[in-house]
C-alpha cells in the first residue's frame, strides 16, 4: 500500500511539476521576503504578468503544433499604437479596439501564408513580421509617444472586485480577471472542441494527422492567426494599464512569453501540454522576477536566472521523459 501510494505520489508530481515549482517558489519566497506575501505585492505580481500570461495563451497552442512565433509583440505593439492612435484622433473607443485587433491578426495571417504558404521556416517567417510589423507601427505612430485617453481604457485600468478590508486585503485587479477568463476559455478550446484535438494530434505527428484526415495547413495557419489575435488582446491591456504607448513598448515580450510556456510544461518539439499551465508558467517567472527585485538583484542578473530557469525547466522535463520511457 504504501508503494503504490508513492507511486501515485511520484506520478502526481511528475505529471503536475509546473504546480509543485510554483508552490515551493511561492513558500520560499514567502518565507525569505518580508513584503513578498503582502496582498498588494501578490496583486502587483497579477498585474505584471497579466500581458505576458495573454501572449502565451496563443504562443502555447503555436509551439503545441510544433511551430513558433516571434512576432507577437509587433503583434501586441501594433494592436495598442493603432488603437492609442486612433483614439488620439478623437475615434470612437469600439473602432480603435476593432481596428487595433484587427491589425494584430493580419500579422497572424501574414505569418500562415508564408509558413504554410510559401514553406519559410516559422523563425524566418515570424521573424521578418516581428521587425516589419513594429517598423510599420512606428511609421504610423510617427516614433512618438502616445497617451491614452479614454473611459473604458481607464476603466480597465483601475477597476478592482470588492476587497476585503477588515484584513486589509485589496480588490483583484479587472486585468487579472480577465485574464483567468481568457484561459478558462482557452482551456475549453482545447479540451472541448475538435479544433483542440487537431492541433495536439499535428504536434504528436503531422504525417499521421494529415493522413487520418486532419487538415494541417488550415489548422496551422488558423492557430498563427489566433496567436497573433491573443497578442493583440495583450495590446489592449498594456494600453489600459501604462496609458502610454512608448516605441519600445513589448520589445522582447516574445522572450518572456516563450519562458512562460515552456515553464508550464509545454514540449517546444510539440504535441505535449496544456495552456491552463503556461499562467502557472508565468506565476513562477513574474514571482521570480518580482522576488529578486524586493532582494535587490541587479536587471542584469535578473534576465541570467531567468535564462536559467527555462533551461532548468527544459533538462527535468527531458529528464522525466527519459525516466517514462525506460520505464
Amino acid at each position: 500500500m504504501i508503494t503504490s501510494l508513492r507511486t501515485r505520489l511520484r506520478d502526481w508530481m511528475s505529471g503536475n511539476s509546473a504546480l509543485v515549482a510554483l508552490l515551493a517558489l511561492f513558500i520560499f519566497f514567502g518565507i525569505t521576503s518580508g513584503t513578498f506575501l503582502l496582498p498588494n505585492n501578490i496583486f502587483n505580481i497579477f498585474r505584471q504578468m497579466s500581458v505576458v500570461a495573454v501572449l502565451g495563451i496563443g504562443m502555447t497552442l503555436v509551439i503545441l503544433i510544433g511551430g513558433i512565433d516571434l512576432s507577437v509583440s509587433s503583434a501586441l505593439f501594433m494592436s495598442a499604437g493603432l488603437s492609442a492612435l486612433l483614439l488620439r484622433d478623437g475615434t470612437s473607443a469600439p473602432v480603435a479596439i476593432g481596428v487595433g485587433l484587427l491589425a494584430a491578426t493580419m500579422v497572424g495571417v501574414i505569418n500562415g501564408l508564408l509558413i504554410e504558404g510559401v514553406g519559410i521556416s516559422p523563425v524566418i517567417a515570424t521573424l521578418g513580421t516581428l521587425i516589419g510589423g513594429r517598423g510599420l507601427a512606428l511609421v504610423l505612430m510617427n516614433n512618438a509617444q502616445i497617451r491614452v485617453e479614454d473611459p473604458f481604457f481607464e476603466f480597465i485600468a483601475i477597476t478592482r472586485t470588492p476587497g476585503i478590508e477588515a484584513l486589509n486585503i485589496p480588490g483583484l485587479p479587472l486585468i487579472a480577471i480577465i485574464v483567468f477568463a481568457l484561459y478558462l476559455i482557452a482551456a475549453l478550446l482545447m479540451r472541448r472542441t475538435i479544433y483542440g484535438r487537431m492541433v495536439y494530434a499535428i504536434g504528436g505527428n503531422s504525417t499521421a494527422a494529415r493522413l487520418s484526415g486532419v487538415p494541417v495547413r488550415s489548422v496551422k495557419m488558423l492557430t498563427y492567426i489566433q496567436c497573433s489575435f491573443s497578442a493583440g488582446i495583450a495590446g489592449l491591456l498594456i494600453a489600459a494599464s501604462t496609458g502610454v504607448i512608448s516605441p519600445n513598448l513589448g520589445s522582447g515580450a516574445e522572450f518572456f512569453t516563450i519562458a512562460a510556456v515552456v515553464l508550464g510544461g509545454t514540449r517546444l518539439s510539440g504535441g505535449i501540454g496544456r495552456v491552463e499551465r503556461t499562467l502557472i508558467g508565468a506565476l513562477i517567472l513574474f514571482m521570480t522576477l518580482n522576488w529578486m527585485t524586493i532582494r535587490r538583484v541587479p536587471t542584469e542578473w535578473q534576465q541570467a536566472a531567468t535564462g536559467l530557469l527555462v533551461l532548468a525547466a527544459i533538462i527535468i522535463d527531458r529528464l522525466a521523459q527519459r525516466s517514462r520511457e525506460a520505464s
